[in-house]
């Protein structure tokens, strides 16, 4: 893989606000998604207005040769849904279209959760995410709803 991995610190990341727009747009477009643009929108702005402001948040960025944003992880440590043990709730993968399916995702799902600490991850349950994270080591060890939340979370274990 030519791409390079970088960390994303918050100030980068609302400096390419409109390149994440995009990236996200691209990526939430097609199966299994299918979101209109604005959902996009609604996703980069809740992440850079509130997600990045916590000082847990973490994000790593891949890089084209020309420094074009071809994907983003981002995510913080929790206990919302794991009780007393922390656990990284992976908020955001994204790769480009033209990017996927190359192992750009497992090398940003890598880089973000390097030296993380946690062995717990945190989704949202649906398929072709805890399908994905099955194949990279994770297993389902619950299933919960948070608070105020209208959609379903599974907590993984590695190994």
């Amino acid at each position: 893989m030519s791409d390079r991995l970088a960390p994303l610190l918050p100030e980068e990341a609302r400096a390419r606000r409109d390149e994440l727009i995009a990236l996200c747009a691209q990526a939430f477009a097609g199966a299994p998604w299918h979101e209109p643009p604005r959902g996009a929108l609604r996703t980069v702005d809740r992440l850079l207005d509130s997600a990045a402001r916590r000082p847990d948040f973490r994000a790593a960025a891949a890089l084209g040769p020309d420094g074009e944003l071809l994907g983003l992880a981002a995510g913080w440590t929790d206990t919302v849904l794991s009780g007393d043990a922390p656990a990284f709730e992976l908020a955001e993968l994204v790769v480009a279209p033209g990017h996927q399916g190359l192992g750009l995702g497992r090398a940003l799902h890598d880089a973000l959760l390097a030296g993380a600490g946690p062995a717990l991850l945190m989704t949202l349950d649906v398929p072709e995410l805890t399908d994905r994270y099955a194949r990279w080591g994770w297993t389902v060890v619950d299933r919960r709803r948070p608070p105020r939340e209208e959609r379903d979370y599974v907590v993984m274990r590695r190994g």
